[in-house]
């Protein structure tokens, strides 16, 4: 029965280490107006994130973000930067790129995949078929 009240009034005994700890709840009280004047600032924090565009083209990797972005090695990031096929800045020795120069690679190196373009690289594969065949 003495663990009873030792429950009731918030203490927990440890068996094995002989400890007792006692769990103490502090409540903390705050006027209405002042809790009204908080919730409205919350809110109005809340309101302006929600309006904020996020410009992601503009957001700045360093190099090791970039190669695992693009699943490159930093060699070829370096040969890449060296061609002039990818933006950068340097900054104190490290490098970095945009999003959106990024992304502007990604589409430049894309395959074009309409059905025209599709078609006539169908056609290219059965001509160069058809020419092996009349070589052997």
């Amino acid at each position: 029965m003495g663990s009873t009240w030792q429950f009731m009034f918030g203490i927990c005994q440890n068996f094995a280490a002989e400890n007792l700890t006692l769990y103490v709840m502090n409540l903390i009280t705050i006027e209405e107006s002042a809790w009204k004047a908080l919730m409205e600032q919350l809110q109005s924090i809340e309101n302006q994130l929600k309006q904020e565009p996020i410009e992601w083209d503009s957001l700045w990797l360093n190099q090791k973000e970039i190669c695992q972005y693009l699943h490159l090695s930093e060699k070829t990031l370096w040969r890449m930067r060296k061609r002039n096929e990818i933006t950068y800045s340097k900054i104190y020795g490290q490098y970095f790129y945009t999003l959106g120069s990024i992304r502007k690679l990604l589409i430049s190196q894309s395959v074009e995949n309409t059905e025209s373009y599709l078609q006539s690289l169908t056609q290219k594969a059965k001509s160069y078929v058809e020419k092996a065949r009349y070589f052997k």
